[in-house]
């Protein structure tokens, strides 16, 4: 229906690792940035306004800050958060700045939902023909308490300023930090080479007295001289590290951040860099082997993954893992060997492969990111500022609970091939078929295996399936396309 759209594999832990980088990111603008639900950031701009010449001019920084990341952001500044929330997610403009004092009529045109108030209340109200906050406002409070409990009233008191809502400012805490700072900004390769292995001296030290390793570590260089239409800013730049296992080795990670290096473009020079991780990893002590070992070949083989994920990016070093699935195309998929959990994702070649057999194009959902701020404060003492951003939208694999029927083939062909097959019946199994210029006769089959997929797969497929043996002791994986009665070889039997 819509072969355009582009989808996106479902990764949550990576979402909220962008947002914490994007809440240490709106630290220049406020020494409090608060983390909400999966997308949203609040911002107490209480006086930081002086500082960039007004709410609006904070506020517009902050939204083309997020639209230059990738990012389309919707934004408001209020006397409070929820107010903030509300303006941010439900005002038809997407950057809104309420005058202090004005926090009622601003909200009274809002849906109900906008105070966050839960589905069932907010269905609830709707039957007594309340649906904006304005005809909320006019409802006796008593009524309201008694009718929909004390969370209703909570909600509407805190978007008011009558009870205090304190953002909880959310403090990053890296494990293990190391930091160099130059002589001079410099953009020149080998100086930037000679400070990383400095920083990673002492960083490696670190975890060597913690007996701990990184599966993940980060490189933060601090650009100070960066020109933008606000005059001159400094500017970070951060290239994360995923390992395949924890480590500590020096030597190991020396050659990774030097690999990084090579893709490294500088908006401008840097005087400092740090490296840094989240969390460590207890390892043992360990010793090189007098002899080969399988443990030292196993070292060996992670360094080789790692080196590769870091030339080709941690997504691409995958290897296959089996799925419980008819349709061979979904029996497996591919999981991640490098990076904090592994990250699973569908097989591209399943994808190819569907598409090659059918006449339409494989379905997809699309795929946008938004990002909201907002504003807050009471009568000009207190004034927030709030970003919502919008996770980016993917698809999960299904897991099915029931196994395949009937042995498959250890090797699967990653296209199906085409063959001229010849069977007595219409329906019934082949009794010869001929394969890149080869005929072969069927001495044993066995099948149908019928398999078909259901709608919501994409294209939908009508196959049986066919374990056959030549003549001459070879075994094959056919199948004929009950709609349009081809015949494909897609395995081999070894």
């Amino acid at each position: 229906m819509a072969p355009h759209l582009v989808t996106y594999h479902d990764n949550p832990a990576a979402d909220r690792r962008q947002l914490e980088s994007l809440a240490i990111w709106a630290d220049r603008f406020s020494p409090i940035v608060h983390i909400e639900g999966n997308d949203t950031l609040i911002l107490d701009v209480t006086g930081c306004e002086r500082l960039f010449r007004g709410e609006r001019t904070l506020l517009q920084l902050v939204i083309d800050g997020l639209n230059d990341r990738g990012f389309t952001a919707r934004g408001a500044i209020s006397d409070t958060p929820g107010a903030a929330w509300a303006l941010a997610h439900a005002h038809p403009d997407p950057v809104v700045v309420s005058e202090p004092g004005q926090t009622a009529a601003d909200l009274a045109p809002l849906p109900v939902w906008s105070l966050q108030i839960d589905v069932q209340t907010t269905k609830s109200l709707a039957l007594i023909g309340v649906v904006t906050v304005a005809s909320l406002f006019h409802l006796p409070r008593s009524s309201l308490v008694s009718r929909f409990g004390e969370n209703l009233l909570e909600r509407i008191d805190q978007a008011l300023g009558n009870m205090p809502e304190v953002p909880t400012p959310y403090r990053p805490q890296p494990t293990l930090t190391s930091r160099v700072q130059l002589g001079t900004a410099t953009t020149q390769i080998n100086v930037l080479t000679e400070a990383i292995h400095q920083a990673l001296k002492r960083f490696c030290e670190k975890l060597s007295q913690q007996m701990a390793g990184v599966r993940q570590m980060f490189l933060t260089f601090y650009c100070p001289d960066v020109m933008t239409e606000q005059g001159t800013q400094t500017q970070t730049i951060t290239l994360p590290i995923d390992l395949s296992q924890p480590t500590r080795s020096a030597k190991h990670l020396g050659s990774l951040l030097t690999a990084t290096l090579d893709r490294l473009t500088l908006p401008a020079p840097t005087d400092s860099l740090v490296l840094w991780a989240k969390e460590t990893d207890p390892i043992d002590d360990w010793q090189d082997e007098l002899f080969n070992t399988d443990s030292s070949d196993a070292r060996e083989l992670g360094d080789l993954l790692d080196r590769l994920a870091v030339r080709l990016g941690p997504q691409t070093v995958v290897r296959s893992e089996l799925l419980s699935d008819h349709q061979p195309e979904r029996a497996f998929r591919y999981v991640s060997l490098v990076g904090e959990n592994g990250t699973r994702h569908s097989s591209s070649l399943a994808k190819k492969r569907e598409t090659s057999l059918s006449s339409s194009p494989t379905q997809g959902r699309g795929t946008s990111s938004s990002s909201r701020l907002t504003k807050g404060g009471k009568r000009g003492v207190e004034r927030y500022t709030k970003t919502q951003t919008a996770q980016r939208p993917g698809t999960k694999q299904p897991e099915n609970e029931v196994a395949p029927s009937g042995p498959r083939p250890l090797r699967l062909s990653p296209h199906p091939v085409e063959v001229a097959a010849t069977a007595i019946v219409p329906d019934g199994p082949p009794i010869a078929f001929r394969l890149r210029g080869t005929q072969h006769t069927v001495a044993e089959s066995v099948g149908p295996e019928r398999i078909e997929t259901g709608w919501w797969r994409g294209p939908y497929l009508k196959r049986d399936y066919y374990r056959v043996t030549t003549k001459n002791g070879q075994r094959f994986w056919l199948f004929r396309q009950r709609d349009t009665r081809r015949w494909f070889l897609h395995g081999w039997f070894d």
